[in-house]
C-alpha cells in the first residue's frame, strides 16, 4: 500500500511540476502553480454563477473555453504581450491569467473570472472602452471604484480605446474608471440587451 501512495503522490507531483489541468463542462483550466489547485473551486463557482448571468442578458459563453493560469507575472506577459500588473487577458476563447492563488490572496479571482467570461461572450462589434466597462460592471469591480470624476469625462470614445491600451497604471486605472462611468451611464438609460444590440 505504502508503495501505491508513494507513487501516486509522485505521478501527481510530476503533473503539478509539468503543468496540470481540471476540466468543468466545458471549461478546462491549467495551472502550473501547485497552489493554483486549492482555487479551482472559487473558478467554478463564478464560472457557473457568470455563464447564468449572461445567459439572463442574452449572452451564452462558448461551449469549450479554456482558463490558462501563469506561473507568475513575468510569464504571463512573456505569453500575451500584456502589461505585467493585467489581472487577465482573454484571446478568443482563451483566458490568460495571473496565477490563481494571487488573484484570490488580493480578492480579485471571481471577479476576474466573471469579467473574462463576459468578453468571451460579448458581441464581436463591441468598441474596446464599451466592452471594459461592460465587463466591470457584470463582473462586479465597479462597485469598488473610487466616486467622483475620473478627470477623462471630455475624452473622445476613440481616444479612451486608445487610453486603454496604455501601460501605466494610473492612467490605464482612470482609462477603466472612464469606461465603466460610460458603460453604467448607456446601462441605465436603456439596459443591457440595448446597449448589447441584441
Amino acid at each position: 500500500m505504502r508503495n501505491w501512495t508513494a507513487l501516486a503522490l509522485l505521478l501527481t507531483t510530476a503533473g503539478i511540476a509539468a503543468g496540470a489541468g481540471v476540466r468543468h463542462g466545458g471549461l478546462s483550466v491549467e495551472y502550473t502553480d501547485a497552489r493554483d489547485r486549492a482555487q479551482l473551486g472559487v473558478v467554478f463557482r463564478a464560472w457557473d454563477g457568470a455563464a447564468r448571468d449572461l445567459r439572463a442578458i442574452g449572452l451564452d459563453v462558448p461551449a469549450t473555453v479554456r482558463i490558462e493560469a501563469a506561473g507568475g507575472a513575468a510569464d504571463l506577459a512573456a505569453r500575451t504581450g500584456a502589461p505585467a500588473g493585467i489581472a487577465a487577458i482573454t484571446q478568443g476563447n482563451v483566458i490568460h491569467t495571473q496565477r490563481l492563488s494571487a488573484l484570490a490572496a488580493r480578492g480579485l479571482l471571481p471577479f476576474t473570472v466573471r469579467h473574462e467570461a463576459f468578453h468571451t461572450a460579448q458581441p464581436a462589434a463591441l468598441p474596446r472602452w464599451l466592452a471594459e466597462g461592460l465587463a466591470r460592471t457584470f463582473s462586479g469591480e465597479a462597485a469598488s471604484d473610487p466616486p467622483g470624476a475620473t478627470g477623462l469625462e471630455n475624452l473622445p470614445d476613440a481616444a479612451l480605446n486608445a487610453q486603454l491600451l496604455q501601460r501605466s497604471a494610473p492612467r490605464l486605472n482612470a482609462a477603466y474608471h472612464e469606461a465603466t462611468r460610460r458603460a453604467g451611464l448607456l446601462l441605465r438609460r436603456r439596459g443591457w440587451r440595448a446597449v448589447l444590440g441584441l
